[in-house]
């Protein structure tokens, strides 16, 4: 496998992470929570075309795309609650997914991360916190680790890490 080849499996991940990343810091807080959702769509943008790089357009995945986007779009029009919302439902579907299937690509990883500062944040906006272990970000970084570390041992198990190490996509 080229060296070519392999940097186009990485490319949508490492827009999604490092646009993600300047969306989510550079704007001041009380926009904060709104770019962290354009975040997750950038994030759901690349994930297909991840998708699109490992194995042609997935026609299945359409309909879902659509939908996720209008998801999307429906919590940031609703506010505060709703960007909550979305938070917990792409956390828990991403884990559901990465657990359930494995999870061989990059932003399999990333988008854990954007739904738990988007719920983060959104605790915080909504004043849903408390001291201590439930300190605004300590259960979503438990949470993002907890997912992380067993998602990458379903992986392993699965033995799907060949398609990122330049191998054929299962």
């Amino acid at each position: 496998m080229s060296t070519q080849q392999l940097w186009a499996r990485y490319l949508p991940g490492l827009v999604a992470a490092v646009g993600g990343a300047a969306m989510i810091v550079a704007p001041p807080r009380p926009r904060r929570i709104t770019f962290t959702v354009l975040a997750t769509l950038l994030g759901l943008v690349c994930m297909e075309a991840e998708y699109w790089v490992a194995s042609g357009f997935p026609r299945s995945e359409v309909l879902f795309f659509v939908g996720a986007i209008a998801v999307t779009l429906a919590a940031l029009a609703v506010g505060s609650v709703g960007t909550m919302i979305l938070g917990l439902v792409g956390l828990l579907f991403f884990a559901y997914v990465n657990l359930r299937y494995g999870a061989p690509y990059l932003l399999d990883y990333i988008m854990l991360v954007f739904y738990a500062l988007l719920i983060a944040w959104s605790r915080r906006t909504l004043n849903w916190f408390r001291s201590g272990i439930f300190a605004v970000g300590r259960p979503e970084a438990i949470a993002v680790i907890a997912v992380e570390v067993l998602a990458a041992w379903r992986t392993s198990a699965l033995d799907k890490w060949g398609w990122i190490a330049g191998g054929h996509w299962r």
